[in-house]
């Protein structure tokens, strides 16, 4: 027997298996949940960064998060998508990316604001938006330090041409305010950086933002080979909607992956289909040109955060230290024992970064929950 699993929200929704129905997110959750196996289940989750259902593996028994206006079905042990499903085309063009903006302009019900960080996706963002006539608010943050000397003068170049924009110091707050995380039903990476969005959130209220556009996305669609598979490109993935779910829908505003859209990912692959893995986005430098800074056509800078991410957890340490000490007494698992903040600077010196961080969100999570009433012997 199959069975349809339909989350037409605009957040993500949870759904067990064991009772055929999608659960209520702001439940009680028994301590007794926090096990070996789920840890290991919420690592991997971490580790691989599942795009589809069938890679996911519960944290909880037998549920799973169904990301928004999504439709799957469930039969044989096997989830299929239904809904959100991407087909390539061919004779596309950059008139065709006009086109798709202005659709998703006139989807739009307020005002947008847009991350200008100075690289090359957010800059793509603004470009096409003002071709289009539109002047979103920029909001973003100028770093002095060194390395990102590039992204600065990118960001400087672009705010000389817009009435509202707004910069402050928000992408440095890596790690911070930890012990403020909202409660959230499942763990995730994200939440370690939800004071970031949080600030965003506080420096547009007086703007009355309904979206924020962000261009993680663009990672994965301006660098993955295509070869006519682009719905296993792997983006998004199951967890995106963190920030969006917790800190923005709750304020009645939105935070768009824009590359992550439907309409959006499927114009930028089919144009791409047939192309090699391209880390330096080439191509992307050179099809937007005529809306990017020349700096950003001609050249491939990439600016180096691990210093912001050593520095958050560094001035963070001792509400870190906090949180897994809270999920070592409640859990008794063993990874939070005897925990030192050096093994996450360790992990980040060696490439196992993602290992050391999946262990925060496991411990962020158990201690959100713990400070919201959310637990239950």
């Amino acid at each position: 027997m199959s069975i349809i699993i339909d989350n037409p929200k605009y957040t993500t929704d949870y759904f067990s298996l064991k009772e055929k129905a999608f659960v209520d997110p702001a439940q009680k959750i028994s301590k007794s949940l926090f096990t070996s196996q789920s840890f290991a289940a919420h690592l991997q989750n971490e580790t691989l960064l599942p795009i589809h259902l069938n890679e996911y593996q519960p944290v909880l028994p037998d549920i799973y998060p169904v990301p928004a206006r999504t439709k799957w079905s469930f039969e044989d042990g096997i989830f299929t998508k239904l809904k959100k499903n991407i087909k390539l085309s061919e004779g596309l063009t950059f008139e065709s990316c006009l086109k798709n903006t202005k659709r998703l302009l006139k989807a739009t019900k307020g005002k947008i604001a847009v991350e200008i960080s100075g690289g090359l996706d957010s800059s793509i963002m603004i470009g096409m938006l003002a071709r289009l006539g539109y002047e979103p608010i920029l909001i973003g943050t100028i770093s002095e330090l060194y390395k990102f000397r590039t992204e600065k003068h990118i960001q400087e170049t672009i705010a000389k041409k817009f009435k509202n924009v707004i910069l402050s110091e928000s992408f440095s707050l890596q790690f911070t305010n930890l012990l403020e995380t909202p409660a959230h039903f499942l763990p995730s990476f994200a939440s370690l950086h939800h004071s970031i969005a949080a600030n965003t959130m506080k420096l547009l209220k007086e703007h009355d933002v309904k979206y924020v556009f962000q261009g993680v996305a663009f990672d994965a669609m301006l660098v993955e080979a295509v070869n006519n598979n682009a719905n296993d490109v792997r983006w998004p993935t199951l967890q995106d909607n963190w920030l969006h779910d917790h800190v923005f829908a709750p304020q009645g505003s939105a935070y768009v992956d824009v590359a992550a859209l439907s309409p959006i990912k499927q114009v930028l692959l089919s144009l791409r289909n047939g192309q090699a893995r391209d880390n330096q986005k080439w191509w992307a430098r050179k099809f937007f040109s005529s809306v990017i800074p020349p700096e950003l056509s001609s050249y491939a800078y990439k600016a180096n955060f691990g210093p912001l991410w050593w520095d958050g957890l560094l001035s963070s340490s001792d509400q870190i230290a906090e949180i897994v000490d809270t999920a070592w007494q409640i859990t008794t698992l063993p990874i939070f024992e005897n925990f030192k903040m050096q093994s996450l600077f360790d992990d980040m010196n060696n490439g196992a970064g993602r290992a050391g961080f999946a262990m925060l969100g496991y411990a962020n999570w158990v201690h959100a929950l713990h400070k919201a009433d959310r637990l239950i012997d």
